[in-house]
């Protein structure tokens, strides 16, 4: 496998530092208060960070987290299962597909009148994010095993138990990880979207409700910075552990 020509934190670093430059350029030619230099983002942020932002930052992550476990314990069980019965994928997972595509936040009203607003119904709209992503990844995945595959363990005198232990738990596993690497952007989005929309605590709410509406810009970005360092910091950890779980694959 081809290594990169350039070590991918040197990279990032370099990113990075052309983006606080393009900032601080935007910002000192500028001279608006809606665009504050990076210099003054940071302090607020240090400064922020040992107050709201920890509570409300602590608030967001809770709930991505909860909602992480739930909708993966739901999904991948559905899915073994699928891959285990013709009779329940092909009804399943046809009803699975059709919702997929669906923008789940168009979801929240109803999820809102049903369960009330807060965690709750955060936490479900999320985990409903989390389940159809987790589904369709793992589902592909235990689809693709070829038949020459199953009928060799058949052969050597393996049944449904061996499937599951041998072959679809570690395929679900690695499955599953590489479905919240891909799902944790859009589960950020809803997130923000969710706890901005009457809610009293969350990054969301940090920055829409409590500091935009008072034009505190130096403190909305301070936000945005925080919910940035957020799932950055769930992406690096699902990577981390995905690797980890393919490593018998020979994928890294």
């Amino acid at each position: 496998m081809r290594r990169p020509a350039v070590d991918p934190r040197v990279a990032l670093a370099v990113d990075l530092a052309l983006l606080v430059l393009v900032w601080h350029l935007a910002a000192t030619s500028l001279d608006r208060s809606f665009l504050p230099t990076p210099w003054t983002v940071l302090v607020t942020f240090v400064s922020e960070v040992q107050g709201p932002l920890l509570t409300h930052g602590w608030a967001s992550l809770r709930r991505v987290l909860l909602s992480v476990l739930a909708g993966s314990a739901a999904a991948a069980p559905l899915a073994v299962l699928a891959a285990e019965s013709r009779l329940v994928d092909s009804f399943l997972s046809p009803l699975v597909y059709f919702l997929y595509p669906t923008p789940k936040i168009v979801f929240l009203p109803i999820i809102v009148f049903l369960l009330g607003l807060g965690d709750p119904s955060i936490v479900f709209l999320i985990s409903l994010i989390v389940f159809f992503q987790v589904y369709v990844i793992v589902r592909d995945a235990l689809a693709r095993v070829p038949a020459a595959t199953l009928d060799s363990m058949a052969a050597l005198g393996g049944g449904r138990r061996h499937r599951l232990r041998y072959l679809y738990a570690p395929l679900s596993a690695a499955a599953v990880l590489t479905a919240l690497k891909v799902s944790v952007g859009t589960s950020i989005a809803v997130l923000f979207i969710a706890e901005a929309i009457g809610n009293n605590v969350g990054l969301g709410y940090y920055i829409v409700v409590d500091q935009w509406n008072r034009f505190a810009y130096p403190k909305v970005y301070a936000g945005v910075l925080a919910i940035a360092v957020l799932g950055s910091a769930l992406f690096g950890i699902i990577s981390w552990l995905e690797a980890r779980a393919t490593r018998w694959q020979g994928a890294r």
